[in-house]
């Protein structure tokens, strides 16, 4: 499935940098073909390592599965940072979050048609990974809606929901945003922008009289 030739890895790339490599190129791979179609030698073949060190660091597929998520969640939460540091109103700021962590996801694996496919993986073989990377998204967005109701910005109670609810809440539309017919990349955030402007809506302050 993989054109790539098979080539040796710099020597000098130590063990957490050649995993990552593997991961990558499984990320690639997994979003072409899916998982089923996709096997440890085209693995092999597109990280541009030996067979034998593939399965130096790894048992078999699985092992590459939850090593790639693991490898996504780290970019992922580099990002998610990354928006959470940037200054703006806290709408601007949801959707930042969301685009770093949903719409970083959908990026990786929208090359192909095999969301369905690759999501019923991560529920099988990869639970604890899946559970990790939504993990991230709540604890973010935690210290986000909490950073703006200390500075006055948001009340979280005119929602009329508990925190963790919406966060649950805004997960579930990020996902549903998904379904149906495959969205571009550039629709899906789009939809993302979306749903964070409706969830800043529910717990943005009223506005003054006099400010109006």
């Amino acid at each position: 499935m993989s054109d790539r030739s098979e080539t040796s890895v710099t020597s000098g790339e130590d063990g957490k940098g050649r995993i990552e490599q593997i991961a990558a190129a499984a990320l690639r791979l997994f979003a072409r073909y899916g998982y089923k179609r996709t096997s440890m030698d085209d693995i092999a073949r597109e990280a541009g390592v030996a067979r034998a060190t593939l399965y130096l660091h790894f048992k078999g597929k699985d092992d590459v599965f939850r090593a790639m998520l693991a490898s996504l969640d780290g970019r992922v939460e580099t990002r998610c940072r990354e928006a959470l540091a940037t200054p703006g109103p806290f709408a601007q700021r949801l959707a930042a979050l969301m685009e770093a962590h949903h719409g970083t996801a959908f990026a990786a694996f929208s090359a192909g048609e095999h969301l369905g496919e690759l999501k019923a993986v991560m529920v099988a073989i990869a639970g604890a990974q899946l559970a990790a990377f939504e993990a991230t998204f709540v604890s973010f967005a935690r210290q986000l809606f909490a950073e703006a109701a200390a500075t006055g910005e948001i009340a979280i109670a005119r929602s009329g929901l508990p925190l963790e609810t919406l966060i649950a809440t805004m997960m579930r539309a990020a996902a549903g945003a998904k379904y149906g017919e495959q969205p571009s990349c550039e629709d899906y955030l789009i939809r993302l922008r979306e749903i964070a402007a409706v969830f800043a809506a529910a717990v943005a302050k009223d506005i003054p009289p006099q400010a109006r």
